[in-house]
Parts: structure tokens; C-alpha cells; sequence
């Protein structure tokens, strides 16, 4: 571009020439302080320090002859209006003319200039390549005190053309030319694309005001306590995003130090102690930080060609900038926002070290996934995030079934939480409103929701209505399944039985698979049928009052079912009597790519649903569903009430869970997903002799490994082995069945198919150094 760029006439015409025996007259004939000026330096201005004889010092400053008056009129309003609304911001104070006037002119080699004169701040420049903690947030508090004190300020002139305000970083563009280097061409370009991508759309949304604009290292000073002692020079302030001073910030503290993410991290918990973010300030935030470097390096690569008075070296600049490009936005989102959010929060954040320490001392030996536990500090979609920002593939967690961190969900929570939460003797909308859009998924036999805080909970109240709408005590479940922790549901959970342990009242039967397409082993102790398992009870003299299935008999190695067996089985338990719980905590709200629920499959109607994990997306919420007369049994006598169950936020939480899964159709989705993730998972089989079969249904798959495809011995150590390395791979699976060899994929229902290539991929990596070394 030419010298037309927006805003850039202070930086292309010449800077003031005036020398320091001028400027001493200057000092004592229009503002009556006698003594000795010495030049501070300047980008586009002259500054000059003025000692008098009092031992007093001021600031004397020659504008850019490219100021107009109503632009330094502008600053010297912001600066008064500052004065006025926070006396404690180390603010440069403006000295009148010996008229008692806020600036004057001086005539110099022809040219006019304006001359303004301020006290003297004290403090000095300081490093930001080792700037601690403590004083990288006191940092952050004060560039926000300074947004917080000019938040009611305006001026005709605010909104003047200034090249340094962001909005017009896509000018740049023009200039790109300029930056000779190919790698830093390349990277400012993609840069600016991500801006006008990303930001560009968004920018006149986000709050504004007048900003400093610029407190970097030139225009704060610093006291011998490191903390902020003076702010100087308003020649960048304009009217503008707020987010850009901190992004300007920022942009400066990672572009000089040694931790450029940590020590952003504090500057940001500084800074919303203050003045909280908003949500789209925190995802444009690093686009806005790295745009700022680029326009700096641009401007740095145009300058050297055509004003050798306006430049300096930038190849730290350029080395910081590629490296944060290379970091990634969405890795700085997460911790910016992790830091954003921590003043929120009731606890310190602890290096992973000391929190297995401390969580040993008073949980115990509470059991932690993988050899090496995962400290995870922010998640986002089907991606985790640890403290160093290190990113992790979710192919595990059904809990957040639409995603970590779901902008929907969290701010239905949030919303509910800041009006009322209360519980449900109480009338409110919300809890209605979720039954009725959880029964229009049901069977219509089903007329009846309720609400409770967890799966386990469901399934025992699910128990305890079968036990009291039967009058009988005994249960059928299937072979090492797992229906929870409380007294009732671990009895029906042969998962958690105790060797040699069998429950007098409960029976297990075989899942009902296809024995030609399945080839795992079934339980010897197991009754084969229901049949079976009615006539061990009656031999134990005890009626059956319910089967309870998990419709993908997920503990038992992730089955899906014949449906015509799983048919029969329940019309075998309904002639005796007896009623059918479909425990839907793992395959329901889509899981399994073809309906809602599992049991639909089947094309069944149970007596009782029960659900539970995804439901509130990470919020504690599950439910029951059944028919009116089987809930009247414990309603009406002797009546039922959950404190929790169902509140107001539980409940909005769970209904925003249902709207996502409606709204991005993600049911079809984990159906599509799913196959594409099979076919991938097919192609590695035929190449490793050590996946003996893969079982799924919609985004809900299972891969048995064998030792032998003869013997079908299960691999257990080699199941363990590979979810301990894909978690060194930064990526997340589990195992399950009765062996543990059985791979357990079951992501986010968000999960898309690059996130499967990327799955694919590192599968591949860990089988292909695992042959012949376990």
C-alpha cells in the first residue's frame, strides 16, 4: 500500500526536530517551569524531561504536526475524565500554559506544532521476559481500572481514524508485500484470514468504549515493587473494542515472555477481577492478540522501507508470532478462558503433582483412569485440555453427549441459576415443560417422568417401584452388568459382585446376541434364557419383579442384541408376570445412531425407562419413565420426593441437551459417524490380527482383542496397554467386559469424522509398536 494506509499519517510525516536549549525556553516562556530539558525519545513525537531548579520534573511533549486540535483536545478530556473517576490510577496529569490553557503551539522552521506539558511519573521501564505472577496480574487489574475509568467517557473525536485500532487490521493486507521473508508472509496472511474469518463479522457486537490502547512496555512504568506507578501517552486512545486493550496487552507480554501463555494467563486473572469477559471476547481474543503482532510486523517490514526513523529490530516479534500461530487459537481459548474463568471459582488452580497428593490424603484410593492420570482443566466439543494446553481427543466420555463445555447447555445453566433454583414442591415451567418433551420420545404407554439427580438413582427408584407394584422381590439382570452404587442397584450389578457373592434374589442370564456373529464367551454361572433364570428363582422361591437391561449390554463388552431374542425375553418376563426396566443411562438420547432410546431397536415397550449420564450434558439430572399406575405406587403411598430432582436448573439443563440433539440432528449424525468410524476400524482388522471383532451400534463401538482368533483368548494386558498408550497419544478411550479387553469407544455425540481419521490414525500408530512386544 502507499502512504494513504488508514490512519498513518503521524507514522509517515516527519516527527518534530526541536533541540533541547529551544525546548527549555519553551518550558520556562509558556509554562513557567525554569530548567533543563534532556529528549526521551519518541515513535512519531518529540518528548523531553524537564528538571528545574526546584528539583521538580515534568514531561514536555511536541506533537506529530498530524495531530489536529479537536484529536488533542479528545486526549486531554480522557485524561481529566480519568483524573475525575479514579484517583488511584497512576495517570501523567496535565500542566495549564502560563494562560492557564491545556496546550499551546510553537512555530518551527516554518511548521506549526502543538506543545502540551505533564507532571512526571515516576517508575521505571521494566522487562516483561521475567515478570512473576503477582505482578503480570497487578498488571492485568490495572489495564482494566483504566478501561473501568473511561467507561463513560466520550468525545466528537473518539472515533477518528487511528492505524493502530484493530477494526482496520484488515488493511494490512495491502502491505503484505512488504514482509520479504516467505515463512512470515505466509504466517501474517493466514493470521489475517482468521481475523476476517473469525472476527471481522463480530467485531462491532462486542462492548466498546474508548480505550488507552496502548500499555505496553513504553507507556507503563513500574515501581521497585513491580507493581504499575505510571501510565503515559495517549496517542494510540480511540474509540474502539474494548477487548482490544487487553488484546494490545497481551500481545506484548507473549511477544517478550520467557512462559508467553502462563504469564497471559495471569495478566487475563488480573484483569477480570476487574472487569469480567464476555464469552465472545474470550473466543476472539487470541485472534485479536495475534493480529496484533502481525500488524506490528507488517508495519515494522513497511517502515524500514520507507522511514528509517520509525524503526527497530522485530525478529522476536516474528519468532513469538509463528510460534503462538503454531500454538493455535483454540488452544490459547481454552487457557485464556480457564484464566477468565478462575475468578469465578472457589479454588486455586494445582500443579498435578501436589493435586494427586492431596486428592490421596483425603479421597484415598479412589481409582483414576490411566497408569498416568490426567489433570484436565477446560474442555471444548470433544476435546480436553490440561493444564499445559496440551489437547486430547474425547472418544470416551458419553457423559457430554453434545459436547464439553456446550455454549447452549452452560448458558441455559447459568441463566436459570442467576433467577431461582429451587426444588420441586414448588410450581415452576421448567420441570413440566422436560417431562412433556421426554414423554413425546416415549412409547404413549408411557405417561409418567420422575425426575432425579443420577443413573444409580433412577435404577433404584425404578427397583423399588417394580418391587412395589409386584409385591415380589426377585430380579433378572444379565451377565456382569452394571446398574449402580446404591445398596439396591450393586446387588443388581453382578459387575460389582464380590467373588463367590450372588445375591439370593437376583438371577443373570446370558445377553441376548447372535451367537454367529458374536464369539466372546458367556458366564458358566449364567442362566442361558429367561426361562432359565424364572425357574432358578422359583427354585429359590423367590417371583420375579423385573428384568433390568442395559439395551447394549455396554459392562458386558458393548452387545448389541439380536432384537428378536431381546423381543422374546421380554414377553418370556411379561407372561410371568414380571416387569421390564430399560436402563438407558448409556444408550439412550441417540447413542445408538438409529433412535432415541435403545430399547427402540427392539421394538419393545418397556414398564420402565431409566435415564441418566448424558442427560445434563455433566449437570446432575436422570429421570424415570413409566406408566401412571406403576408410579402411583410409591407417589401415593408412601409417596416420593427428590430434594435436587428436577430443579430448575437441573432441568433447563436437560432440556437444552434435547434441543441440541434436535436442532444438529445429531442421532442421524452418531449413525453416520459411527459407520464411518466402522469401516476405518474394519481396515485395521484385516491388517491386526489382534482385533478379533468390532461390535457397534451408532457412536457406541466395542473392539475385542484376542491373543488367538482360534482360542478368542482375551488380550486384557494388551486392551490396557493400548488405552495407556493412546492416552500418551492424547487421546481418550476405555475398556470394558468381563476380561477388560474389550476397547470402548463412545464419544461425544459431536464427534465428527476428522475426529475419527484423527482416532484412526493413532490407533494404528499404537498397534503397529505393539506387535511382538506384549
Amino acid at each position: 500500500m502507499n502512504d494513504n494506509l488508514r490512519g498513518s499519517e503521524p507514522i509517515v510525516t516527519d516527527p518534530p526536530a526541536v533541540d533541547t536549549s529551544r525546548v527549555s525556553k519553551i518550558a520556562e516562556s509558556n509554562f513557567g517551569k525554569d530548567g533543563t530539558a534532556s529528549e526521551l525519545g519518541g515513535e512519531r513525537d518529540q518528548n523531553f524531561r524537564v528538571d528545574t531548579d526546584e528539583g521538580k520534573r515534568f514531561v514536555l511533549k511536541i506533537f506529530n504536526r498530524a495531530d489536529e486540535r479537536g484529536v488533542l483536545d479528545f486526549r486531554t478530556q480522557a485524561i481529566q475524565h480519568i483524573q475525575s473517576t479514579n484517583h488511584d490510577l497512576p495517570v501523567m496529569e496535565i500542566v495549564p500554559t502560563v494562560d492557564g490553557d491545556p496546550w499551546t503551539s510553537i512555530e518551527e522552521n516554518g511548521k506549526s506544532y502543538f506543545v502540551q506539558m505533564f507532571t512526571f511519573v515516576s517508575g521505571q521501564k521494566v522487562s516483561f521476559e521475567g515478570l512473576d505472577d503477582d505482578t503480570l496480574y497487578a498488571y492485568g487489574e490495572s489495564v482494566a481500572k483504566m478501561g473501568q475509568a473511561l467507561r463513560g467517557f466520550f468525545h466528537s473525536e473518539a472515533q477518528y481514524d487511528i492505524l493502530w485500532d484493530l477494526r482496520h487490521a484488515s488493511d494490512f493486507r495491502s502491505l503484505l508485500e512488504s514482509v520479504s521473508d516467505d515463512q512470515r508472509r505466509d504466517t501474517a496472511e493466514k493470521v489475517l484470514d482468521q481475523f476476517e474469518e473469525h472476527v471481522e463479522p463480530e467485531f462491532d457486537s462486542l462492548r466498546a468504549q474508548v480505550v488507552h490502547n496502548d500499555l505496553g512496555p513504553d507507556n507503563v512504568l513500574f515501581n521497585d515493587n513491580n507493581r504499575v506507578s505510571g501510565i503515559t501517552d495517549f496517542g494510540d486512545l480511540t474509540y474502539t473494542a474494548l477487548v482490544c486493550d487487553l488484546a494490545v496487552v497481551l500481545a506484548n507480554v507473549m511477544n517478550r515472555h520467557k512462559d508467553p501463555i502462563s504469564a497471559a494467563q495471569s495478566v487475563v486473572r488480573g484483569y477480570v477481577s476487574v472487569t469480567p469477559l464476555e464469552e465472545k471476547e474470550i473466543r476472539l481474543l487470541p485472534d485479536l492478540v495475534l493480529t496484533r503482532l502481525v500488524v506490528r510486523g507488517i508495519m515494522h517490514a513497511w517502515k524500514s522501507e520507507k522511514y528509517a526513523h520509525n524503526t527497530d529490530n522485530a525478529n522476536e516479534l516474528w519468532e513469538s508470532l509463528m510460534a503462538l500461530e503454531e500454538t493455535g487459537s483454540e488452544v490459547m481459548i481454552r487457557l485464556l478462558r480457564i484464566a477468565a474463568l478462575e475468578s469465578n471459582v472457589p479454588y486455586p488452580q494445582i500443579e498435578t503433582s501436589e493435586l494427586i497428593s492431596r486428592r490421596r490424603q483425603v479421597l484415598g484410593s479412589a481409582r483414576l483412569s490411566y497408569r498416568e492420570p490426567v489433570h484436565f482443566v477446560a474442555g471444548d466439543g470433544v476435546w480436553l485440555f490440561d493444564q499445559s494446553g496440551n489437547r486430547y481427543l474425547d472418544a470416551y466420555n458419553n457423559v457430554q453427549v453434545v459436547g464439553h463445555a456446550n455454549d447452549t447447555v452452560a448458558a441455559a445453566i447459568e441463566s436459570q441459576t442467576r433467577k431461582l433454583t429451587t426444588n420441586t414442591r414448588y410450581l415452576h415451567e421448567s420441570i413440566v415443560t422436560l417431562s412433556e418433551r421426554i414423554l413425546d420420545t416415549m412409547p404413549d404407554e408411557l405417561d409418567s417422568v420422575l425426575l432425579v439427580n443420577s443413573g444409580s438413582e433412577a435404577n433404584d427408584i425404578a427397583w423399588r417401584l417394580a418391587t412395589a407394584s409386584t409385591g415380589r422381590e426377585g430380579g433378572i439382570v444379565t451377565d456382569h452388568a452394571y446398574h449402580g452404587i446404591t445398596d439396591a442397584t450393586t446387588t443388581l450389578s453382578p459387575e460389582d459382585w464380590i467373588d463367590g457373592h450372588h445375591p439370593n434374589h437376583v438371577e443373570t442370564v446370558s445377553p441376548p446376541v447372535d451367537n454367529s456373529r458374536y464369539h466372546g464367551s458367556v458366564s458358566t454361572n449364567s442362566s442361558e434364557t429367561i426361562s432359565d433364570g424364572l425357574a432358578a428363582l422359583e427354585n429359590r422361591e423367590t417371583g420375579l419383579a423385573a428384568f433390568l437391561f442395559d439395551p447394549l449390554f455396554a459392562s458386558a463388552g458393548i452387545l448389541p442384541p439380536d432384537t428378536e431374542k431381546l423381543s422374546q425375553m421380554v414377553d418370556q418376563v411379561h407372561e410371568a408376570d414380571g416387569l421390564v426396566i430399560a436402563d438407558e443411562v448409556q444408550a439412550g438420547f441417540g447413542r445408538t445412531g438409529s433412535n432415541m432410546w435403545g430399547f427402540e431397536a427392539a421394538d419393545i415397550v418397556p414398564d420402565i425407562v431409566t435415564m441418566g449420564k448424558p442427560m445434563g450434558n455433566g449437570h446432575p439430572v436422570a429421570a424415570v419413565v413409566t406408566r401412571s399406575d406403576i408410579a402411583s405406587t410409591l407417589r401415593e403411598h408412601p409417596g416420593i420426593f427428590s430434594t435436587f430432582g428436577g430443579n430448575p436448573v437441573s432441568s433447563v439443563a436437560a432440556l437444552a441437551v434435547l434441543d441440541v440433539i434436535e436442532n444438529e440432528n445429531l442421532v442421524d449424525h452418531a449413525s453416520d459417524v459411527g459407520g464411518y468410524l466402522q469401516d476405518g476400524l474394519g481396515q485395521l482388522a484385516a491388517k491386526y490380527d489382534l482385533i478379533g471383532e468390532i461390535r457397534r451400534s451408532g457412536l457406541m463401538i466395542g473392539i475385542e482383542l484376542v491373543q488367538d482368533q482360534k482360542t478368542w483368548t482375551p488380550a486384557t494386558s494388551e486392551a490396557t496397554e493400548v488405552v495407556n498408550r493412546l492416552r500418551q497419544r492424547q487421546v481418550l478411550i476405555g475398556s470394558t467386559g468381563k476380561h477388560e479387553n474389550v476397547l470402548k469407544i463412545r464419544p461425544p455425540l459431536v464427534f465428527d469424522k476428522y475426529h475419527a481419521d484423527h482416532l484412526l490414525e493413532n490407533f494404528d500408530a499404537v498397534l503397529s509398536t505393539m506387535e511382538g512386544t506384549i
